[in-house]
This record gives C-alpha cells, structure tokens and sequence, in this order.
C-alpha cells in the first residue's frame, strides 16, 4: 500500500513541476515581448523626437511581428527548396 502512495507522490510531484516550467516558460515570453516593446518604443522616440503613444507601439509591435514571420518563413522554405533539389521561384 505504502508504494502505491509513492508513486502517487511522485506523479504529483512531476505534475507540478510540469506547471512550474509553463508557467516560466510563459514569463520568459512575456518578458521577450516587453522587451521588444520597450526596444521600439525608443526607437519611435528616436525617430520622432517625442514620446509615442501606445497605439504606435503596438502597430509597430505587431507589424514587426508579421514581418519577422514572414522573413523566417520564407528563409527556411527556401532551405528546405534547396535541400530537396527543388527549383526556387524567389
């Protein structure tokens, strides 16, 4: 009987361990995605001479986004094109 509870312990243990590291996964985004923010924010500064509003920190944010999406996407298919001995298009 006494093994079954250990096991269980254990279980419960891995369970929760398993939530801890989501959970710091998903500060360690958040915190990467504020420091974007924070990078475009005196960027837009910088190149304004003013402070900008939140509306523009966010259009550039997502934006930035998108394109960094779109740049990589097309990077790895074009490897992978390569790699298969495809014709490339682009």
């Amino acid at each position: 009987m006494q093994n079954t509870y250990q096991q269980f312990s254990y279980l419960t243990f891995e369970t929760a361990f398993e939530t801890i590291r989501k959970l710091k996964d998903m500060a360690e985004k958040e915190k990467k995605q504020r420091l974007l923010k924070a990078k475009i924010a005196v960027a837009l500064q910088d190149e304004y001479k003013r402070v900008p509003t939140k509306e523009e920190i966010e259009q550039v944010f997502h934006l930035t986004r998108v394109m960094y999406k779109a740049v990589l996407g097309l990077h790895y298919r074009r490897q992978e094109q390569k790699k298969s001995g495809q014709l490339t298009i682009f």
